[in-house]
């Protein structure tokens, strides 16, 4: 549409500023903008004592925890640094959105992967979660205070400091994209794979089965059933039996799945974090009492604003069923991505006219109870990226890290507003290229604080 407008000479220096406001208003209006944060994980250093340098600081023992997780390396390659890279790759891609220069060259991208040439303009205002790591400041007394997940005291004043999920929260995201590595195990082929957490659905029945009222094959017959096993020596089912112990009561269970083992203590993570769902003040003094705060599942009731959240239909679209089986929209928005990166790779290499990267495949999902899809209020795709041993995974992660962080932000694109993906049947993953149903979460992302 083409606005015609006759303007007298004598008006027209004010009738331009009216215009160019009125303008301005009006693309503001016209444009949708999504809220991304970038998550590269860990950035923090393993180092003792705990007591001072730790993560997840319990305000009940006033101490932390556990030992501040570093993430994973092999020889001198270091998670955090690979996937700082390539965060600050991906967002420097989305920002492109902000300016309609940068817009002309992302929707140049969109073409690479699109059977269609005009797009609807979007602005993604992306947020990183850091752009350092401790290497950074060496000298620091506290080298973690920048990269904890979890509310910690100053170490000067004592004043509660919000830990990276608070600082997420904060933010008001739809969407978080946490970029991580792994090591593989002998045999393990590489590849990518997503991380997730089942909802208070799962947990429930796993509950029932620690309580020996609902059989073990409800869960060994579920999409489930491959629990990510942290308990050497323990079944994947004994492992998923602890992670519920730890989800709904912060204590580990002894192995037997029935009793609680209170030398193992993971806290109660839902008041580690500034939100909306802590629980009010002085819940402290109900610790050990019937309700939320119970030591075993018989005295236990899940009462309060966190387990109103838990309970509630938006988080079992958040976590639990969806387009992928399970895992609800966060498990599709991490494979979704997961497939425009194995997309994506060989088709902008082959542009370049450079080698064709032989990406090892979609692994089956980690499952626990990870902090990051609980304890934010977005749709999280959580994604292994590759493997920090194996040379082919860390070569496109660095090399390819352009192509890499291309392929991540046209994916979050499509996760928006869709995206008509050229289907090239000789690779193996072809995005689906369906947006999230996003309207039917309406305010839930903007009433986490």
């Amino acid at each position: 549409m083409t606005i015609v407008v006759f303007l007298s000479f004598h008006n027209l220096k004010k009738s331009l500023s009216i215009l160019y406001i009125v303008f301005i208003s009006f693309s503001l209006e016209a444009v949708p903008v999504f809220r991304i944060v970038v998550d590269p994980g860990h950035g923090g250093l393993a180092k003792d004592p705990k007591a001072q340098h730790g993560d997840k600081y319990d305000s009940v023992t006033q101490t932390y925890l556990e030992t501040y997780k570093q993430g994973t390396e092999h020889g001198n390659v270091t998670e955090r640094k690979v996937v700082l890279d390539l965060a600050k790759e991906v967002h420097r891609v989305l920002k492109l959105t902000e300016t309609e220069a940068g817009w002309k060259e992302f929707e140049e991208y969109l073409k690479r992967f699109s059977k269609k040439s005009d797009f609807q303009r979007v602005i993604f205002e992306s947020k990183l979660t850091r752009e350092s790591s401790f290497d950074d400041d060496p000298n620091s007394d506290d080298p973690n205070s920048a990269y904890r997940l979890y509310d910690f005291p100053d170490q000067k004043t004592g004043v509660r400091r919000k830990g990276r999920l608070s600082k997420i929260n904060e933010l008001k995201p739809q969407l978080v994209l946490s970029l991580h590595l792994n090591p593989a195990s002998k045999g393990q082929t590489g590849g990518m794979g997503a991380v997730l957490t089942p909802g208070y659905k799962t947990f429930s029945k796993l509950k029932k089965i620690s309580d020996k009222k609902s059989s073990a094959n409800s869960f060994t017959n579920s999409p489930w059933s491959e629990w990510l096993i942290f308990q050497s020596g323990w079944t994947k089912l004994e492992n998923a039996i602890a992670d519920t112990w730890i989800y709904f009561h912060g204590y580990w269970p002894k192995k037997n799945g029935k009793d609680t083992d209170l030398t193992k203590f993971e806290g109660y993570r839902q008041n580690m974090v500034s939100w909306h769902y802590a629980d009010d003040p002085n819940w402290e003094k109900q610790i050990g009492k019937p309700g939320p705060y119970a030591t075993d599942h018989e005295t236990f009731s899940e009462t309060g604003k966190f387990w109103e959240r838990e309970k509630g239909k938006k988080e079992e679209w958040r976590r639990e069923g969806g387009r992928e089986g399970f895992g609800g929209d966060n498990h599709f928005v991490t494979k979704e991505l997961m497939r425009f990166v194995q997309y994506g790779l060989p088709v902008l290499l082959k542009e370049k006219d450079s080698p064709y990267p032989e990406l090892g495949p979609i692994q089956k999902p980690y499952i626990s109870t990870y902090s990051l899809p609980t304890y934010t209020n977005a749709l999280c795709a959580f994604i292994e990226i590759g493997y920090v041993n194996r040379s082919r995974d860390v070569k496109y992660l660095t090399q390819n890290k352009k192509e890499t962080a291309i392929s991540l932000a046209v994916g979050i694109y499509s996760l928006f507003v869709g995206l008509d993906v050229k289907k090239i049947p000789s690779l193996p993953y072809n995005p689906k290229g369906k947006k999230v149903n996003w309207e039917r979460y309406e305010n839930y992302f903007d009433e986490v604080l």
